[in-house]
């Protein structure tokens, strides 16, 4: 919940500085209200220009939505809407805006230079070009006659908001609000503010610039949400949805001359991975990875490859860090994982016989191995570190695995250990199968 929310703030943070903008914006001169009218237009350049760069067809489209929108407002709509032609053109708008805002909400991501991605386009430009023509020509005040009566009733009297297109919001918000809360991404963030400033917008449709600050708030939105997402790609594991190596990199540019640096890695990921196949190592990683990033004293996780992962403290010494670290092999190792029965049927009554008969899941306990090591005058840099804590790691595994070593520990001379027998996974399903030694 709280990352979604993360997600929402840059968005609705713009919107909210439009919505302050908003009231001095009719002090300004001339001059810069018309400099003011023309951003929408460079921002949407900029939009569809990042959006084609990294083929994001939403942002693409989003950009486009809200520009064909404001292009209209500007051409034909600084009028009084008193007039029956105005009127009617005003209240199609008012429908057709979120109503391709909550479509493009619920488009999956397809491509833009695809038959999908283009017939999208048309779709959004062939709407507003025959609301356009249409116009163009003088014939909208014809049809005011045969507007339904909840697309002329607003729905306060000091609000420019229909019945219909608040009903039409209403709808597109269910779409823009499930895509943000599954997919999790800031274009779908940047697409239901969007949905929001079209409200504002129409809403309060009588104030000064209010399009060209509601607009511009939004595609200054979908701009951002593409750096953030290309950020995101570059800088975050997909799978575990923590900071890969490349994030590592850059924090170890950032430290000083005082820090530790932890390796851990799962024991006996291979024989795991044998046993229950790849999805399920996927989702031990990602476990393991939820449970490291939950680090305390101030520590930073990062996935730096396969079943390992490095976590530094900046800062501290690597027996301060003994503590935390601990902390998260045990909260590992006590964790339970329900793995389900493969045999179990799909179908739901077949189940539930079969659940009267055997155990639907058997759980199973992950480890790891941990190596800690600080900064000293021997260390030319984070790197030489990395490799100290590296080797404390091996010792950890040598050591019988299931154990945090800090780099003296492991430098001190030792009798070697005796190593336990590898324990057989268990065939019974249901059984307990713990995957230390």
């Amino acid at each position: 919940m709280a990352a979604r929310l993360l997600l929402l703030i840059p968005s609705f943070s713009l919107l909210a500085g439009a919505a302050l903008l908003l009231n001095i914006a009719g002090n300004l001169t001339t001059e810069y209200q018309t400099v003011i009218t023309l951003i929408p237009y460079l921002l949407t350049l900029v939009a569809a220009l990042l959006g084609y760069g990294f083929n994001r067809s939403q942002v693409v489209l989003g950009a486009l939505n809200l520009c064909c929108a404001y292009f209209l407002i500007q051409t034909g709509l600084q009028t009084s809407l008193d007039e029956a032609h105005t009127y009617v053109l005003f209240s199609l708008l008012s429908l057709l805006l979120p109503l391709h805002t909550g479509l493009i909400a619920a488009y999956q991501e397809r491509g833009l230079i695809t038959p999908y991605g283009i017939s999208r386009i048309a779709g959004v430009v062939i709407t507003y070009l025959l609301l356009y023509i249409s116009w163009e020509n003088r014939s909208l005040g014809y049809l005011l006659a045969d507007l339904p009566m909840i697309t002329l009733e607003m729905l306060r009297h000091d609000l420019y908001l229909s019945q219909a297109a608040t009903i039409i919001l209403s709808l597109a918000l269910i779409p823009a609000g499930l895509a943000m809360w599954f997919r999790k991404t800031y274009t779908e963030a940047a697409i239901l503010s969007s949905l929001f400033s079209a409200a504002l917008l129409l809403a309060l449709f009588d104030k000064p610039l209010v399009s060209s600050l509601f607009v511009s708030a939004s595609l200054i939105a979908l701009c951002i949400s593409v750096m953030q997402t290309s950020h995101d790609m570059a800088y975050l594991d997909e799978l575990t949805e923590i900071p890969a190596r490349r994030a590592l990199m850059t924090k170890f540019a950032t430290l000083g001359r005082h820090y530790s640096v932890a390796m851990m890695d799962v024991d006996h990921f291979k024989k795991f991975n044998d046993t229950y196949g790849h999805d399920i190592g996927d989702q031990v990683l990602r476990m393991v990875a939820a449970q490291i990033n939950k680090v305390s004293g101030g520590g930073k996780a990062f996935r730096y490859g396969g079943e390992e992962f490095t976590v530094v403290f900046a800062g501290k010494s690597e027996q301060e860090c003994m503590m935390y670290l601990e902390e998260v092999r045990e909260r590992i190792a006590h964790y339970q994982m329900h793995i389900r029965n493969k045999n179990r049927p799909d179908d739901n009554t077949e189940g539930k016989e079969h659940r009267n008969n055997e155990p639907e899941t058997e759980i199973v306990h992950v480890e790891i191995s941990i190596g800690v090591a600080e900064k000293t005058d021997h260390h030319q840099g984070p790197m030489d570190v990395m490799k100290t804590a590296d080797e404390a790691l091996y010792a950890a595994k040598e050591g019988g695995r299931n154990r945090t070593v800090a780099s003296r520990q492991a430098q001190t001379p030792k009798a070697p250990p005796k190593k336990a027998p590898a324990k057989k996974p268990a065939a019974a399903s249901g059984a307990k199968k713990d995957f230390a030694n």
